[in-house]
């Protein structure tokens, strides 16, 4: 006998092979859709869904939530995730969560999405971030289709009170010029969140300046000619010293002063990666580290 979750996915495959001839556009997929009546099982589908809806929805509404978002390699709330339902990428997961809502981002398969619509679940996605407008652009829409409104409100107004915060010290940084880097060598440019919150703290990012896009892999040549005023750290361990190891095994890199200088801001890589209302904390960190330094 088939479990119940793999009799929807197989339901909704059969349906899928009419889609072809009668795809028609579900009602949650329009911008302004709202359920009639308040989920009351959502799956958060993404870390950054889980963030979110863990700040503003009861708990108790929560049907699961993304097996990433318990992991404290990735989440900023794998404490708070524990005791949920924990669910994977696959439709036989999400379904068996049996959800009123999915919460999806905009890595989610297509075929996914696909067998969610099949099986009448509805779904919204996330828009990827690439501003701290964007972020609040996120927050609403969650809010408003979780039926959550005054609560998302609050804590969009809450990022943007933490945002003038930074604001108002802003001006003292206006000379500093900050880079991303890990031990690959990574760095992020204009249309990244790294930029959005450098230039937040009243620093410009270095690699944004240069004509770098979201992503790039740099060499060391590269990183020396730039000649960063500080270098920002994703997953440093705190026990590695001034100088961490894998930095420190980089040829060259030594001869930047502001290796010499130990002027690198640690950032754990779940906040410094999150897409959530909680990376203005990572821009106050940021902001804090350059201030205490002074000028560059």
């Amino acid at each position: 006998m088939l479990r119940p979750a793999v009799l929807t996915v197989a339901v909704a495959l059969a349906g899928l092979a009419c889609l072809p001839g009668c795809r028609r556009q579900a009602p949650w997929q329009a911008a302004d859709w709202r359920p009639a009546t308040a989920p009351q099982r959502i799956v958060a589908a993404s870390v950054l869904a889980t963030e979110v809806l863990l700040a503003i929805a009861p708990r108790e509404r929560l049907a699961g939530v993304h097996v990433l978002a318990a992991d404290p390699r990735y989440s900023l709330v794998a404490a708070e995730a524990k005791g949920l339902l924990l669910v994977g990428a696959e439709p036989e997961q999400l379904l068996a969560a049996r959800p009123d809502l999915v919460v999806c981002d905009a890595f989610t398969r297509p075929e996914t999405l696909a067998l969610l619509a099949a099986a009448g679940v509805p779904f919204v996605q996330t828009a990827t971030p690439q501003s701290f407008d964007d972020i609040a652009g996120n927050i609403t829409r969650l809010g408003a289709v979780c039926w959550l409104e005054p609560q998302a409100q609050a804590l969009v107004a809450g990022m943007r009170q933490q945002l003038t915060a930074l604001q108002q010290k802003a001006p003292q940084l206006a000379g500093w010029q900050v880079a991303s880097l890990d031990g690959a060598l990574h760095t992020y440019g204009r249309g990244s969140l790294f930029d959005a919150l450098v230039r937040a703290t009243g620093a410009s990012n270095l690699a944004g300046d240069r004509g770098v896009g979201p992503f790039r892999k740099l060499d060391v040549e590269t990183v020396l000619g730039w000649q960063p005023h500080a270098l920002v750290l994703g997953g440093a361990d705190a026990t590695d010293g001034d100088v961490p190891a894998w930095l420190a095994q980089q040829p060259g890199l030594s001869l930047l002063p502001c290796v010499a200088r130990a002027r690198l801001v640690r950032i754990p890589s779940p906040l410094l990666a999150t897409t959530s209302h909680r990376l203005v904390e990572a821009a106050a960190r940021l902001q804090d580290a350059l201030l205490q330094w002074g000028r560059p």
